[in-house]
């Protein structure tokens, strides 16, 4: 009897071992001006049409999409990604394209878009595979910026969904408003947004018996910078030191490079942020590894301050056929 008692035990063990092992990646990726070919009477798009000043063709456009597709699959090595945050894609056209007709084609990826109010009419967006991810419901966080003297900005797309291990997780894809005009003087309109998300992600661990929180996106602020530090309260991650469930903690702050370059300086605006139940150890899914996708095929060389700088699809005007002017960065998390 104690022999068989011993062998169902380890058989129940195998499985749950196993189980722990599994892992997906999620990544962001600043796309950089994914728009379609035509002219939307509703934004300023008309730069990006045949005609504009861009001289947007359908066979750059098409170009873009498979750059963009080659930078997903680049991912991981081992399966395509389960989670891809996008930013500055135009519509629902462009991602049906990007996920029906490119080389993604063959991972039943199904996606979630905002409908921004942004003078452009670039939003976010998330793919995702429904072999890892279970869709049960989406919103898109409104962000007001009058009070502070800005105009219309991408929404915050917030997606809730169930893991393969029944774990419930929310995911926020952000693009904040943008440094034009000088970093200080624009820090409002991101402390705004920010501060928009902290209420949101707040509503969560108010509701989460053991929340999981990815914040994903192009925050236009570093990890020490004060509308993540203040607005949004994230802490860095420290090691030895275990964070609570309901925390915030970014995860980038360890890297030294940055995924986008500015007059010869790295910056690493591109983020992913995690609730503290992901980092503490004391749940079924945790961070496994974070960082920064630096791939050759991505980078080019800085001629002009030495160095490497992101392969983007225009230099100015110039049409390259690059891929974007941010880098990509990703988490993988274990279940």
């Amino acid at each position: 009897m104690k022999k068989l008692f011993l062998f169902l035990f380890v058989c129940t063990l195998i499985p749950m071992t196993l189980r722990s092992q599994q892992s997906m990646t999620a990544m962001f990726y600043n796309c950089e001006n994914l728009f379609d070919t035509d002219d939307d009477p509703l934004k300023d798009d008309d730069d990006y049409t045949p005609d504009g000043d861009y001289h947007w063709t359908r066979s750059r456009y098409w170009d873009k999409l498979d750059a963009v597709s080659k930078v997903i699959v680049a991912a991981d090595e081992d399966q395509a990604p389960a989670l891809v945050g996008l930013a500055e894609v135009e519509n629902s056209t462009v991602l049906n394209d990007l996920t029906q007709r490119s080389a993604l084609r063959g991972a039943d990826y199904r996606y979630v878009i905002t409908d921004s109010p942004d003078r452009r009419g670039i939003d976010v967006a998330l793919l995702y595979r429904r072999s890892f991810f279970r869709l049960i419901g989406q919103e898109s966080l409104r962000i007001n910026l009058k009070p502070y003297g800005g105009g219309a900005t991408r929404d915050i797309l917030h997606v809730t969904g169930v893991l393969e291990n029944h774990d419930t997780l929310d995911i926020y894809v952000c693009h904040w408003p943008s440094r034009y005009g000088g970093a200080e003087q624009s820090e409002p309109l991101r402390m705004c947004a920010a501060r928009r998300l902290r209420a949101s992600a707040d509503s969560i661990f108010n509701m989460r018996r053991k929340p999981y929180i990815i914040i994903m996106g192009d925050l236009n602020e570093g990890p020490d910078d004060p509308a993540v530090r203040e607005g949004l309260g994230a802490k860095p991650r420290s090691r030895g030191a275990q964070a609570a469930d309901r925390e915030l903690i970014t995860v980038m702050d360890p890297i030294e490079d940055g995924s986008y370059r500015y007059d010869g300086e790295w910056d690493k605006y591109d983020q992913f942020i995690l609730s503290g139940s992901f980092t503490n150890g004391l749940g079924c899914t945790e961070i496994l590894e974070a960082g920064i996708m630096d791939h050759g095929f991505l980078l080019m060389d800085d001629d002009s301050f030495g160095g490497r700088k992101p392969y983007r699809t225009y230099n100015g005007r110039r049409y390259q056929g690059g891929y974007s002017d941010h880098l990509p960065v990703k988490i993988r998390i274990g279940f």
